[in-house]
């Protein structure tokens, strides 16, 4: 029996993310504004934040004592999972993440506090240094020991795009993986940088994100599938993964991807990135 027939996969949580209405922090119930402020004391003024679409509270509080970005959900929508595996996750992605500071439940509402990372939206160009900075930070997250949180295997997100099940191994693995590598979720610094957004990470191979940003730089329209593999090829996790896991994997994201396409605008680039990265490793 192989490890896959072993695994218990979990309450699938898939492409297309529910589409949330965003609220700004004046919206939230009176309760639930009050319960944030015993964390961290009057809020002097709030910044509603407008990437993403899977948190119906996404803002920049502005305290005395600092900034913080807040995120929130309904207790009732069907992403708090995902929240609560970022929360889960908390104190241990940091520095890689945004350091968790409270977790907070009132009003039906669930909101997670994060320090501010002032930093602004990488740059997938080629030539970018902000390249260099993330392939550094995808070495240094695969590198971390697997963190003692209930993490979900990765690879059942392709088990509906591959032709054997078997290959689905190909992508297990015992690393952290964030997953969700949109350059709105990548935030640079001075001297470094970070990922943000953790609410679809998981366990699966070392050379996953490798991967997954290969398909998001090619959606810049500047890259080859060449030049991104040959970005990908810097970082040391991208040589553990077989030709053959590779080509398996292109081609389930090109599948993926293209179903979800049919269905919503926003996956066109994704699509026809995906789909050109498969060609290319089908040569």
């Amino acid at each position: 029996m192989t490890r896959l027939q072993l695994r218990t996969y979990p309450v699938r949580r898939d492409w297309p993310s529910v589409e949330t209405r965003r609220l700004r922090w004046d919206d939230l119930p009176t309760t639930v504004r009050t319960a944030v402020q015993e964390r961290t004391g009057p809020v002097l003024g709030a910044q509603a934040m407008t990437s993403g679409n899977n948190n119906a509270l996404a803002a920049r509080l502005h305290t005395a004592s600092g900034e913080i970005f807040v995120k929130g959900l309904p207790r009732s929508h069907p992403q708090i999972r995902a929240q609560q595996w970022e929360a889960d996750l908390g104190v241990k992605v940091a520095p890689i993440g945004p350091r968790l500071l409270w977790d907070v439940e009132a009003g039906g509402w669930s909101l997670l506090g994060f320090e501010y990372i002032a930093g602004r939206q990488a740059s997938y160009a080629p030539g970018s240094p902000d390249l260099l900075l993330l392939a550094q930070t995808l070495t240094e997250l695969g590198e971390r020991p697997l963190p003692a949180v209930a993490l979900e295997p990765v690879e059942w997100r392709w088990a509906e795009h591959v032709d054997d099940p078997a290959d689905l191994e190909r992508f297990a693995g015992d690393t952290l993986v964030h997953t969700d590598l949109n350059p709105a979720n990548v935030l640079i610094t001075k001297k470094r940088s970070h990922l943000v957004d953790w609410a679809w990470a998981g366990r699966g191979a070392v050379w996953l994100d490798a991967a997954l940003a290969v398909i998001w730089l090619l959606t810049s329209e500047l890259h080859t599938p060449a030049s991104a593999e040959a970005w990908a090829a810097t970082m040391p996790a991208w040589h553990q993964a077989p030709a053959r896991s590779l080509d398996v994997f292109a081609a389930a994201n090109a599948a993926k991807w293209s179903g979800i396409a049919e269905h919503e605008e926003w996956a066109q680039g994704l699509c026809h990135a995906a789909r050109l990265w498969a060609a290319h490793r089908s040569r």
